[in-house]
């Protein structure tokens, strides 16, 4: 595993203390105190990115691992992450401002993302994409991730949330 994936896992925790404090202020709801249940999310959301990293670094094809990593690691577990900060926050918003709000951050997050690929492949020699499809299927994968999340986790926001 690399360090810029390390780097990431650290960007998803900083994001997640970023969403609980700030998402309250876009919605004009009191701004919560940090509680142990932060904690937990925190711990899951390193896990499951180690864990993800692992998974698609020992895979033999590694195109496939990337569309893997990125689909998994950056829509779906980005889009976990909005749903735990609005959970852990109890950000009290419909489930269509959450869907539509958390959608554009996770879209926002992975262009951010590859910026920083395109930057780091410019200025170092590190090579992220090989060509500038790898960019787009990046992106692709980021959103379908994205929607994968939103599909398993908007029932769970109408009931908890």
């Amino acid at each position: 595993m690399n360090s810029y994936l390390l780097l990431i896992t650290l960007g998803m925790v900083s994001a997640y203390f970023m969403l609980f404090f700030l998402l309250p202020y876009f919605f004009e709801k009191p701004v919560p105190k940090l509680k142990l249940k932060s904690l937990y999310s925190v711990i899951f959301i390193i896990i499951f990115s180690l864990f993800v990293y692992e998974f698609t670094d020992r895979m033999a094809n590694h195109e496939l691992g990337n569309r893997i990593l990125h689909a998994v690691a950056g829509g779906f577990l980005a889009f976990v992450t909005c749903f735990l900060a609005a959970r852990d926050g109890q950000l009290k918003i419909t489930g269509f401002q959450f869907f539509f709000f958390s959608l554009l951050l996770v879209i926002a997050f992975g262009v951010a993302n590859e910026f920083l690929e395109a930057y780091l492949q410019n200025h170092t020699t590190i090579i992220f994409a090989p060509n500038v499809n790898d960019t787009w299927f990046d992106l692709i994968s980021n959103f379908v991730g994205a929607i994968i999340a939103a599909g398993i986790l908007m029932p769970l926001f109408k009931r908890r949330m």
